[in-house]
């Protein structure tokens, strides 16, 4: 089974809207749904640096408003020792960010 990393770009949701790590990196992202099942953490990218990380035990979609169709998780935060490794990899897995996305997929074999 493919193990995937997803990562996201916070810092809006940090700077803007004064959310908490775990807030500004649950959601509401533009994921595939499908990709769900593969998922196995989430990164919280702010500033081009890995400054969190969780592991999603639950996805949500939105399902009315502005923020139709898309996803957030509910999850716990990732041991430590996966953290490291995300930030000891940072500079590569940023690179996987295309111009302008808020969202990027990395294997979690990349990493190890």
């Amino acid at each position: 089974m493919k193990e995937e990393i997803l990562m996201v770009k916070i810092h809006n949701a940090l700077k803007r809207d004064g959310k908490d790590f775990y807030e500004a990196t649950r959601g509401n992202w533009k994921v595939n749904q499908a990709r769900f099942k593969h998922i196995q953490y989430v990164a919280g990218i702010n500033d081009g640096k890995v400054v969190c990380a969780f592991r999603p035990l639950e996805w949500d979609v939105i399902k009315e408003g502005t923020e139709t169709g898309r996803k957030r998780f509910n999850g716990i935060e990732a041991p430590n020792e996966i953290l490291l490794k995300l930030q000891e990899s940072e500079s590569y897995l940023t690179k996987k960010f295309g111009s302008g996305q808020a969202v990027a997929y990395a294997c979690l074999s990349e990493i190890e």
